[in-house]
């Protein structure tokens, strides 16, 4: 096997492989030899066919494409360990030549690592501003917790459901769908009275109704509605009323800390405001990472491929059209609603695709300038944070040799050693108040 390299610009490598016709030709038959196996033709036994026969009934197409996928795995380490070649993405594979007779040549496009000139990276100079927890901000955190032990009990009057009641009910919706009837009902089930969970037809026509009082509701669902089967259907509802509740809403005092287990209003007032400053330290630290991180990249040199962004352009978009298709959308619904035309949508997922290349390819320079590495131990710690229950090492162990056959676990140590380069940066820099 002969290898011509050709180191071209952007970090992409041309190769010309050529195999010798004797390898090619025994190659040929061994193809054959497989192929023929599961092959019948009358008037012969099952894998016993002939050469000549089996190539003018099928062609040799089938035995060239069976001899490539021998060839290019031998190729493709033969590239990567002799000349020391960190491919990026799947190498494009060209035939320039496969017949008999003849050498067989292809021609093998690879995108490589690119060259990363660092500039400063250590001592970035940046602002850490001050956190400061108003008073007002704890009070708004007590009304959200206020809301969210809000408790319903049984109205103590007859009268008839209000806005913001909780209602218990019985129900049955029927519907039409692709000419077929449908019913679905439910017992005993709570609903706000007001909810967004339903469109608010069907709360207003709840108003006024008492226990034990039956009532049909005719319910327009929208197109949007996440609950699928009713989404753009028109169902009629059979609802009767076994409870009405209405809301009880706790004092903020003592009584209400004690019930949420702190000792007083003022141990909550405190809890409240201590967690709030750690939601604002872990901003303000990401905050200041995001502009070390934009100061070095942008001050690094590096020539990114354009067939590289392209191919990553193309699969950030392939990733966006499935999610919006479980969505049940379109990629053309979804650029129109973001008021965009389709050069444009490319063009920025070109930009985010140039940004994030660019990031990780300069913190990669700087994690092996600095030796930086994730350990067993730091990969073992980060899956335990994943594990529910008792968290063992038989449990770790599975896990890890699940990531390993999965393809996941080079992920997780990519993203290990990312973290602590960053973190590294952060340590470095010159952060002032």
């Amino acid at each position: 096997m002969k290898i011509n390299i050709e180191k071209k610009e952007n970090s992409e490598v041309n190769l010309k492989v050529e195999f010798p016709e004797k390898r090619v030709e025994e190659e040929l038959y061994q193809a054959f030899r497989k192929l023929v196996k599961n092959v019948e033709i009358p008037g012969f036994r099952k894998g016993k066919i002939p050469r000549k026969i089996f190539e003018r009934r099928f062609g040799e197409e089938e035995s060239r494409e069976e001899v490539i996928k021998k060839l290019y795995p031998e190729v493709y380490r033969e590239i990567v360990n002799e000349y020391k070649l960190l491919p990026l993405i799947e190498p494009e594979i060209k035939i320039l030549q496969f017949s008999r007779h003849k050498p067989l040549i292809l021609e093998v496009n690879l995108i490589t690592k690119p060259e990363v000139k660092l500039d400063k990276y250590k001592g970035i100079k940046v602002k850490r501003e001050k956190i400061k927890i108003s008073n007002s901000e704890i009070e708004e955190a007590l009304k959200n917790l206020q809301k969210q032990s809000i408790t319903y009990v049984p109205v103590e009057r007859e009268r008839g459901i209000e806005e913001g009641d909780g209602v218990v009910i019985d129900w049955q919706a029927f519907y039409k769908k692709e000419k077929k009837s449908f019913i679905k009902e439910g017992k005993g089930e709570f609903f706000k009275v007001g909810s967004s969970a339903f469109p608010l037809s069907f709360s207003q026509g709840l108003i006024g109704l008492k226990i034990g009082e039956r009532k049909k509701i005719d319910i327009s669902f929208p197109s949007s509605y996440p609950q699928k089967e009713f989404a753009g259907e028109k169902v009629s509802f059979d609802i009767n009323i076994r409870e009405i509740k209405e809301e009880k809403i706790p004092q903020i005092d003592d009584e209400f800390a004690k019930d949420l287990q702190f000792d007083n209003l003022k141990a909550l007032k405190n809890h409240i405001k201590e967690s709030l400053m750690e939601i604002r330290e872990n901003e303000r630290r990401k905050s200041i990472e995001e502009e070390i991180i934009k100061k070095v990249v942008d001050s690094a040199q590096i020539n990114l491929s354009p067939s590289l962004i392209e191919r990553k352009k193309e699969e950030k978009i392939k990733e966006l059209k499935l999610k919006l298709k479980n969505q049940k959308y379109s990629l053309e619904e979804y650029i129109k609603q973001k008021k965009m035309t389709e050069e444009k949508f490319e063009e920025k997922i070109k930009l985010n695709v140039e940004k994030e290349l660019k990031t990780f390819f300069t913190l990669e320079a700087i994690a092996e300038k600095e030796g930086v590495e994730t350990k067993e131990e730091e990969i073992e710690e980060k899956i335990r944070t994943f594990i529910k229950g008792e968290k063992t090492e038989e449990k770790v162990k599975k896990i890890k040799e699940n990531l390993a056959k999965q393809g996941d676990l080079k992920l997780l140590k990519g993203q290990i050693k990312q973290k602590k380069t960053i973190d590294f940066l952060y340590n470095q820099a010159d952060i002032k108040v």
